[in-house]
């Protein structure tokens, strides 16, 4: 019976420090370095997906308007905030149904009814 107690009390203790082990924290020089701040991105989310979506065309389709550096250097001087503006993070176009537009260019004759 003795035994029996004496397995059991190292069976627990070797669960025991097992877990403890596992719990110790990672050395110092081993630990990676978490950012302590990270920039969030100005770009709205609808433009980065219109980004996206563009990159997937074939070279004929895409426009070359960026790649003459005296030009996308303008473009981008042009594209800086100025006084009194700031970056939009919800679109108030974003909110409007698409269907309802659809019904205004319709009800205007922009658009063939069927």
């Amino acid at each position: 019976m003795n035994g029996l107690i004496l397995a059991f009390a190292v069976l627990c203790a070797g669960a025991a420090s097992a877990q403890i082990y596992l719990n110790q924290p990672v050395a110092l020089a081993l630990q990676h370095r978490q950012p302590v701040h990270q920039e969030a991105s100005l770009a709205h989310p609808a433009v980065v997906e219109n980004a996206l979506n563009e990159a997937q065309y074939p070279t004929e389709l895409r426009g070359h308007v960026y790649d003459n550096p005296r030009v996308a250097e303008a473009l981008a001087k042009e594209s800086w905030f100025g006084d009194k503006e700031m970056p939009v993070f919800e679109r108030a176009a974003d909110k409007i149904p698409r269907d309802r537009i659809v019904k205004i260019f319709k009800n205007a004759g922009f658009v063939r009814r069927r």
